[in-house]
């Protein structure tokens, strides 16, 4: 698996990431740090609705979360939007609490429910 196999979906001016799932319903955690340590940030430059969807992501690294703000600050300098969806495990939950991006980033519980709120 690399990084490539992330999907990008583009629907009604939304790009919507999400990261394959193994067998037990889990991310790859290479490809995923891989993804937001080399590909992120170039892979979303153009667009102004963002939706991240970390279902199956156990953990995210600081050379995750990095990426991650910056590209949350370049949306909201053009007036863009960003959700986040799929936070569910609880190393996850725990992360961003301590982080406090829970405070920083919206986070709902659907993609559904991410696209709208990036529809704004």
């Amino acid at each position: 698996m690399n990084a490539t196999q992330v999907q990008h979906d583009h629907n009604d001016g939304i790009h919507v990431v999400s990261f394959p799932l193994n067998d037990r319903g889990q991310a790859n955690a290479d490809v995923v740090r891989r993804f937001f340590a080399t590909e992120f940030l170039d892979s979303t430059k153009d667009c102004e609705r963002l939706v991240v969807d970390l279902s199956g992501v156990l953990t995210l690294d600081s050379a995750s979360l990095g990426p991650l703000v910056q590209r949350l600050r370049d949306l909201q300098a053009k007036q863009g939007t960003m959700a986040l969806c799929g936070v569910r495990s609880a190393g996850l939950r725990e992360i961003f609490a301590l982080t406090r991006f829970d405070k920083i980033f919206p986070i709902l519980p659907s993609r559904e429910e991410a696209v709208k709120k990036a529809k704004g």
